[in-house]
């Protein structure tokens, strides 16, 4: 079957997911294996680590790493500021001030205002190529931003009001 995990891939993530902190229960779940399973496959890739059948990389603990922050319900976004598009974490957005994440937010609004294929964005993507997809994903990144900030303004305000008291 295609779409089955081969068990090198299995045993990797549940290796690094658990050395990231991931409790086996999770890791199971997310592999819809058993959490029994998931324990055998830590210790067979710790055990290929021992005895040098694999070496360990920076690329793949990260790779696991961002896997780990997508179960946890974070997401990448795509921004555009004035240097252009980029990519980022919404726990890292979650770091900055009003006025950046403002500013973001307003270029990327912009850059959605001014394309003309707009309109077509309100109807599902083509099977296949999609020719508006950074269009789609900025599209994302503005409603996320616009929570950011409406949740940065109920803070301030929350502030706001317990100075007065």
């Amino acid at each position: 079957m295609p779409d089955e995990v081969s068990e090198e891939v299995l045993e990797e993530g549940c290796y690094y997911l658990s050395q990231l902190g991931l409790p086996e229960a999770d890791i199971a779940r997310h592999f819809e294996i058993s959490p029994a399973r998931a324990r055998r496959l830590v210790a067979s890739y710790s055990s290929k680590l021992e005895s040098k059948k694999v070496s360990p990389g920076s690329f793949d603990r990260a790779f696991w790493e961002s896997v780990k922050k997508e179960a946890e319900g974070d997401f990448k976004l795509t921004v555009v500021s004035d240097k252009g598009f980029h990519h980022v974490w919404r726990s890292d957005l979650l770091k900055l001030d009003g006025r950046s994440l403002m500013a973001l937010y307003e270029s990327s609004r912009d850059f959605l205002g001014m394309d003309p294929n707009q309109k077509f964005l309100d109807f599902p993507p083509p099977k296949g190529y999609d020719p508006l997809a950074m269009d789609r994903e900025v599209r994302k990144a503005v409603a996320a931003l616009r929570e950011l900030l409406e949740g940065k303004e109920q803070e301030q305000a929350k502030r706001n009001s317990s100075k007065l008291k």
